[in-house]
């Protein structure tokens, strides 16, 4: 064996090696100067001489960057990253001006064109936004309005807000203004009235011994009323989608490029399965320029949520390249709003506001309406709830997350849902491949502070600022230690600023001030 092939090729020592290598560097050069301009890829844009904010582990600072492919391709000098410029490179000189990464923003659930569909109004098959008649006799008087030209037989749903009379509704207000047409009345998240032929349907699929279901307290037949479960079969089994055509494309192009215009780049929301397939049309037509992280909502009041689990499999960030993934499993939420006395808190309300609602809030998971019931109560069948559905997702590796979360009342809950679901014996996958998530979250309890570190629970902060005189009167200076941001960070918590508007978001975070230049905290 020779001295070149002991050493390897490129080993060889002496004038050879030396010639060799000369001749390799110097074949490569002439090569590079031929290379075809497909393969040379300069940057497609430089933006320099500014302060680049990279969002790093120290959240350092840059003088410039360079972009190729919709991605970063560098950070650093400017003199390196102009030299990344090409003859066709967009180059801005930002003048130490600052920019910023792209937001992600959460909660971004009402920025999809198929919005919050088992909420949404629906007539003929046109989505319609929340209706804001308060009265008992507004609310009939829209009802009816809106049926005018419906052929009969076709159903219909109608949503009101959380506090208005539709919550008052009966079956037989329902049948007297719509006799002939299948109709749902939502009246918040969890709480519906339907009329007869609606009913009629409904229990077609769950016995009309559901405990979802309400029957009158003198003939034992259902009301009409339903929440829960029942709610769900009706506002999504029942429910039929729109047809999907170039208008709700065209509406969430027209969203898009408002919060792209805002600095969003990622959306994070709980999604159902229509706006999951809008997204999936524009991707695959190549229209699709923001990225969506949804929290899919197939477990939302569901049922048979085992058997759609075992169904589904853990999908889990899958998705569409990195545009599109599922990020979780949406669940129903446990309490309201903080401005209408509905949030669920440990500490009494000063005062119920107005509302219906008792002194700790509403727990939606409970029952129709305003309920005395309490969740520590032992007559409670936690069976019949949405712990159901929780203790199913985390059996088969599901995190949920985008959870509409308000008071420390219903955040005590989700931890305690946390803490047993990953307990239970016949767990087929423990949840690994995201954190946990709860939105909104005005009150935080400190003895709540390890067990959200315990189970990598990432809050929302957000809410503060709707309607603020409401809150006063409802929480008074206690309003005054929601949402400690300063305190959190220090603790070690993982919080992020809800909304789609991130730099206002943000200046309302620091400043802490409402409409009317109070300060909060």
């Amino acid at each position: 064996m020779n001295q070149a092939t002991k050493s390897g090729f490129l080993g060889t020592r002496g004038p050879a090696g030396l010639l060799l290598a000369l001749l390799l560097f110097v074949a490569g050069s002439a090569a590079a100067q031929n290379l075809p301009p497909e393969v040379i890829r300069y940057a497609d844009l430089v933006l320099y001489n500014g302060k680049i904010l990279t969002a790093d582990e120290a959240f350092s600072t840059a003088e410039a960057v360079a972009v190729r492919d919709g991605k970063f391709l560098a950070v650093g000098p400017s003199d390196r990253i102009v030299s990344l410029a090409g003859p066709e490179t967009k180059r801005i000189e930002l003048q130490g001006h600052t920019v910023v990464p792209g937001f992600i923003a959460t909660d971004a659930d009402n920025d999809f064109a198929g919005g919050n569909l088992y909420k949404d109004t629906e007539i003929r098959g046109k989505l319609l936004p929340t209706q804001k008649e308060m009265k008992k006799g507004d609310v009939l008087a829209r009802i009816r309005e809106l049926m005018k030209g419906v052929p009969p037989g076709e159903p219909a749903f109608f949503r009101f807000e959380e506090e208005s009379e539709a919550l008052y509704l009966t079956k037989e207000d329902l049948d007297q203004v719509v006799p002939k047409n299948p109709v749902m009345v939502t009246a918040g998240s969890f709480d519906s009235i339907l009329n007869s032929l609606m009913l009629s349907q409904l229990l077609q699929v769950l016995p009309k011994g559901h405990p979802h279901i309400l029957k009158d307290e003198k003939t034992g037949e259902a009301n009409g009323r339903v929440y829960g479960y029942a709610m769900g079969v009706v506002g999504w089994d029942l429910r039929p989608w729109p047809r999907i055509d170039e208008s709700y494309l065209d509406e969430q192009k027209r969203a898009t490029q408002a919060l792209l215009g805002r600095g969003v780049t990622t959306l994070v929301g709980h999604i159902q399965g229509f706006s999951l397939t809008i997204f999936n049309i524009q991707a695959h037509r190549g229209e699709l320029n923001i990225r969506v992280r949804g929290s899919h909502d197939f477990l939302r009041q569901n049922p048979f949520a085992e058997a759609y689990l075992r169904r589904l499999g853990n999908l889990v960030n899958f998705g569409l390249g990195n545009m599109v993934k599922i990020v979780g499993a949406g669940l129903a939420a446990i309490d309201g709003n903080a401005d209408t006395a509905s949030a669920l808190t440990v500490e009494p309300k000063l005062s119920a506001g107005g509302f219906v609602f008792g002194p700790h809030g509403k727990n939606n998971w409970l029952g129709y309406g305003p309920t005395e019931k309490m969740w520590d109560d032992p007559s409670v069948d936690r069976s019949q709830t949405e712990w159901t559905a929780v203790m199913a997702a985390i059996k088969y590796g599901w995190n949920f997350t985008a959870m509409h979360n308000v008071g420390d009342g219903a955040t005590a809950i989700w931890l305690e849902a946390i803490e047993k679901g990953l307990a239970q014996p016949d767990l087929v996958l423990k949840p690994e491949f995201r954190p946990f998530g709860l939105d909104h979250n005005m009150f935080w309890n400190p003895s709540q502070n390890e067990k959200l570190k315990k189970f990598d629970v990432r809050r929302g902060l957000g809410k503060m600022f709707q309607r603020p005189d409401m809150a006063l009167e409802l929480y008074g200076d206690r309003i005054h230690d929601v949402q400690p941001v300063p305190q959190l960070i220090k603790e070690g918590l993982k919080v992020h600023i809800e909304g789609t508007e991130p730099l206002e978001e943000i200046q309302k975070y620091i400043t802490r001030k409402d409409e009317k230049g109070r300060v909060w905290g």
